[in-house]
């Protein structure tokens, strides 16, 4: 086969070993370019080998597929080293710390109304009934307690926190005026 002269897509399929539709598929591709010589599709042909195997082709798949890769590796080696560290536990059993430190506390408040009764003689029934309310709501908070509620506390946290637009006014009260 002549290099230096055109030619046929069957025939340069037979050369590179590929079949004459694919080749035909390469040249609506613009891998190829028509009246081009055998040489010039040649070098073409292994820039796009070339290309596809350091994973720069055009769907980019390749190069897609090890970043992933990379990005998985990465974050289980970051979890990997956290669980090491003991920065991390299971769920399950943080909710299940948080329930018994719960029911511990509801141990401590539950007879206090009692025990501030017999120690202030002078509170009255209806100071020990405000009390025993207050302390049944406390109770209820820590029985209920789970990781659900961490979450809704930063939530609101982060709605009820001041924006850039801070009161001058109030910004000036609170480190003092110089020019006062």
């Amino acid at each position: 086969m002549d290099l230096d002269s055109t030619c046929t897509q069957g025939a340069f399929g037979e050369l590179i070993g590929v079949s004459q539709p694919a080749v035909s598929e390469m040249v609506s591709k613009q891998i190829l370019q028509p009246g081009d010589t055998a040489r010039q599709w040649l070098l073409s042909y292994c820039a796009h080998m070339r290309e596809q195997a350091a994973g720069r082709g055009a769907d980019g798949e390749l190069a897609f597929q090890r970043s992933e890769l990379a990005r998985v590796s990465r974050e289980r080696a970051e979890i990997k080293l956290a669980l090491e560290r003991r920065q991390f536990a299971p769920v399950a059993l943080l909710e299940q710390v948080l329930a018994t430190v719960g029911r511990s506390i509801v141990g401590v408040l539950e007879p206090l109304h009692v025990n501030l009764h017999r120690q202030c003689p002078a509170l009255t029934a209806e100071d020990l009934k405000l009390i025993q309310l207050e302390i049944s709501r406390a109770c209820d908070v820590a029985v209920q307690a789970s990781l659900a509620m961490l979450d809704a506390e930063d939530e609101a946290e982060t709605a009820a926190a001041p924006g850039p637009e801070v009161d001058a006014a109030a910004e000036a009260e609170a480190y003092g005026d110089e020019d006062d």
